[in-house]
């Protein structure tokens, strides 16, 4: 968008501005006299805006709106630089992660893999020594037993004789 500076403009009470802003065939003409609004306005003599001529004016604001749109780019261009830099460092950090992780997560692996077969070795040796534990409860019930039945008659001999010596 450019802007063009307004120079060297003067107004005379003999000139009629309402031409400038009706078009020729407008056939439509509006008379705001009877509504007393607001008195006209009159203006004796010529009053100037600018003192610099129209043509240095727009060159003027030309250049101040090309030295706007270089300084927006390089800071545009600058902000997108340090944009992707920023990206770069994330994107470089996230890798390091992942890398970090993945050789986090190898190490638990064998980690784990060797606590499973820890657990299925210890399961196994548990188990044979619930059986182990199992044949020697059954063997020490077959000892009683024998050990019962050998002493049995021999405790009946003992409690006769002794009961004998009783009954004398």
């Amino acid at each position: 968008m450019q802007h063009y500076g307004i120079a060297n403009i003067a107004y005379h009470s003999s000139m009629d501005f309402s031409s400038f802003f009706l078009s020729q065939n407008d056939t439509y003409l509006h008379d705001f006299s009877s509504l007393d609004m607001v008195a006209p306005y009159n203006c004796i003599g010529s009053i100037t805006m600018s003192s610099v001529p129209a043509g240095e004016a727009n060159i003027q604001t030309r250049n101040a709106n090309d030295d706007r749109k270089k300084r927006r780019l390089v800071s545009n261009r600058e902000s997108t630089r340090r944009s992707r830099v920023r990206k770069q460092r994330r994107l470089d950090e996230l890798s390091s992660r992942v890398s970090e992780l993945r050789a986090t997560n190898q190490r638990l692996l064998v980690e784990l893999n060797h606590m499973i077969s820890e657990h299925s070795r210890i399961v196994r040796e548990n188990s044979q020594l619930r059986e182990e534990a199992s044949d020697l409860q059954r063997k020490l019930s077959e000892m009683e037993v024998e050990e019962a039945e050998v002493a049995a008659p021999t405790l009946l001999q003992s409690d006769t004789v002794a009961a004998g010596k009783i009954d004398l």
